[in-house]
């Protein structure tokens, strides 16, 4: 049989890649997509498989009528924005669990001798859903960081998870060091102002460690929510203390994403870059 699996490029995204091909029978092809080339991506692609399985990202309802009708499927998400998609029986959705942890249960629930692999999928929960009440969750996903989809997809396809080797270790403090650096200057860097509800916004410019960098303004009580602008990606990455729902923010833009953490992406005009560069008289 021959598989497309279509998950999100982040580490809940690459965690389930790792489970299902490490798991599942038959040829597999994995594709890490944004969710803005999602249904383009299907539309394109699914007449070549007997199967498609999508994970930690969302079709539109669309694109999974088509699926019901054409294709052996299966959903695997836990984002709010894609609770529609509960219809098709095919649809295993749960806003309170990581997609690695949905994708490994329903893995194990099949009869796959998935054990192994709990602490990993368990480690991912804890950071995707930002519980940070392990001691490795955020090691985690330093590491992912740092190795990159293809390694990392690698490094635990091969072995399940049972704390990090040395040279992993070393890395990840080495990186750590950097990040804590980073965090330090960007907050220092950080402008907050009132928004349209009267809530407090911290807005820094960022290209690195947003969910860090998003918790520390959060956890120090400087504003409601925190924007994190990465001009180079033209991305938006929103953080929010537990009772500021910022999702809604990042679904009006085309984005999705969680309660107390969302983004979007945004076109080059958005920036102004044209203004910038007339403002300091370049052109």
């Amino acid at each position: 049989m021959l598989t497309l699996h279509i998950s999100h490029n982040d580490l809940d995204g690459v965690g389930c890649g790792i489970l299902i091909k490490k798991f599942l029978p038959g040829t597999i092809t994995t594709a890490y997509l944004g969710y803005d080339d999602l249904d383009a991506y299907i539309a394109e692609n699914i007449h070549r498989y007997d199967r498609v399985i999508i994970t930690d990202i969302s079709p539109s309802y669309g694109q999974a009528e088509m699926l019901a009708g054409e294709k052996d499927a299966a959903i695997i998400d836990h984002h709010a924005s894609s609770q529609e998609l509960k219809r098709f029986p095919f649809t295993v959705h749960d806003i309170s669990k990581c997609a690695t942890l949905l994708t490994w249960e329903w893995l194990k629930n099949q009869g796959f001798a998935v054990e192994p692999y709990k602490e990993f999928a368990l480690c991912v929960n804890d950071v995707d859903m930002w519980r940070l009440k392990r001691d490795d969750s955020l090691k985690m996903s330093v590491l992912f960081n740092l190795m990159g989809i293809e390694r990392f997809e690698k490094r635990f396809r091969e072995e399940p998870y049972d704390g990090f080797n040395e040279t992993e270790s070393l890395l990840i403090t080495l990186e750590e060091e950097r990040r804590n650096a980073y965090i330090k200057k960007a907050v220092r860097n950080m402008t907050t102002l009132k928004d349209k509800r009267g809530l407090t916004a911290a807005v820094v410019f960022a290209e690195s460690y947003a969910s860090e960098l998003g918790n520390r303004i959060i956890s120090d009580g400087e504003a409601d929510y925190a924007v994190l602008i990465n001009a180079q990606q033209k991305k938006v990455s929103l953080r929010s203390s537990p009772d500021v729902d910022i999702r809604v923010i990042a679904e009006a833009n085309g984005g999705g994403g969680h309660k107390n953490a969302a983004g979007f992406s945004m076109k080059e005009e958005a920036f102004n870059l044209e203004g910038i560069l007339k403002k300091t008289g370049i052109i």
